[in-house]
């Protein structure tokens, strides 16, 4: 109805990704907002966001299969590492130790994305039968056996504790390694990375935003809410649980073939269980089951380490000073953001900002 946004007469509307004009136009903004950025911001803040944006698209991979269809995955950090193992090979470069075939971004990219999903499928099988505890121990082999094989298969890896680089960034036949020349403005290689990455980041967010709304997007919810009530209306549990798997894995294995471009390489300790947990933690903080709340935890994640680096440098701190390292301060606040959102805030971030939302929308009759 016309002067009433909030006002639904289907469910259509009621479930469109952009609900009103409101919603349009700020979402413009901040597209807007983040190309400009990349054009004024330091290397230093490029990496940082760059690297918020792949970590929010292997968080809303989580996501999916935890948050929506509340199956339990510690393991997601192995799938992460399917993807960029994958990438390496078909768009790496070859060595006497390593395998490499130089392929185009094109290939490798949503290759590495199936290949994860592949893998989330085999093990489906298993993980459908299984919930709760149950669920999460075989999550949790998964990760080690994952290190076992990373760690030993030198071929794909380059072996524990030496690594390999990872594929080249090459689009459309165009090496982007030294930059690119747009009519008088030179793109670097860290410009570009911030602009691939944020694009992948405005696809898959809209494209988990769709899923919400979708046949299986509602499978997922009432799976989460009760499965042996889903099963009863007629919801093929095996199929949405597995089609959860691999969708989470996909998701992961096209951030960990992006995310490690960025940093250059990779070496096969990185994907442990710690790896794992850590998303956890992300959509924990930023809000399990929600659209917005991966994004969120993904950017305080990231963002957190150089806002204690600000704050000490504001209060003239001396690092040598500090009885912890920064690296040590970092982890035990996280760890304890972690058990305050638990306690006082288990929508996370986006609990958070729903709170605010709504707060200005009906203010000055906030109560």
């Amino acid at each position: 109805m016309r002067g009433r946004p909030n006002l639904y007469t289907d469910y259509s509307r009621e479930s469109a990704i952009f609900s009103n004009n409101t919603q349009k136009v700020w979402f413009i903004v901040v597209i807007i907002s983040a190309i400009i950025f990349c054009f004024l911001a330091t290397d230093y803040w490029l990496l940082l966001l760059t690297t918020a944006f792949l970590i929010a698209v292997a968080s809303w991979g989580l996501n999916i299969v935890s948050g929506f269809a509340g199956q339990i995955n510690l393991a997601h950090g192995f799938f992460v590492g399917i993807g960029t193992y994958t990438s390496a090979i078909i768009g790496g470069i070859a060595t006497s130790s390593v395998i490499g075939y130089e392929l185009d971004m094109i290939i490798w990219l949503p290759l590495s994305g199936i290949a994860a999903s592949i893998v989330g499928l085999m093990i489906a099988p298993i993980t459908v039968r299984l919930k709760g505890l149950n669920l999460g121990l075989v999550t949790l082999a998964l990760v080690f056996i994952g290190s076992h094989l990373f760690s030993n298969f030198k071929s794909v890896t380059g072996g524990a504790g030496l690594g390999r680089k990872v594929a080249k960034l090459k689009l459309f036949g165009v090496d982007l390694e030294s930059g690119i020349q747009i009519g008088t403005y030179f793109l670097d290689k860290n410009e570009i990375l911030y602009l691939i990455c944020l694009t992948l980041c405005i696809f898959t967010g809209l494209g988990v935003k769709n899923l919400v709304r979708t046949r299986a997007g509602r499978a997922y919810s009432a799976i989460r809410d009760g499965d042996i009530a889903a099963e009863a209306i007629g919801i093929n549990i095996f199929r949405y649980k597995s089609s959860a798997f691999a969708l989470s894995s996909f998701f992961g294995g096209i951030s960990g073939a992006m995310f490690f471009t960025v940093s250059g390489g990779v070496e096969p300790g990185t994907f442990n269980l710690l790896y794992s947990i850590i998303f956890v933690a992300i959509v924990v903080i930023g809000g399990a089951g929600t659209v917005l709340g991966p994004l969120f935890g993904a950017f305080f994640y990231t963002l957190f380490p150089a806002f204690i680096l600000i704050a000490i440098k504001a209060l003239e701190i001396s690092e040598q000073s500090l009885p912890l390292n920064l690296g040590q301060i970092e982890r035990i606040l996280f760890g304890l953001f972690i058990i305050l959102f638990l306690i006082f805030e288990p929508r996370g971030l986006w609990g958070i900002w729903f709170r605010l939302r709504n707060y200005f929308k009906a203010w000055p009759f906030s109560y």
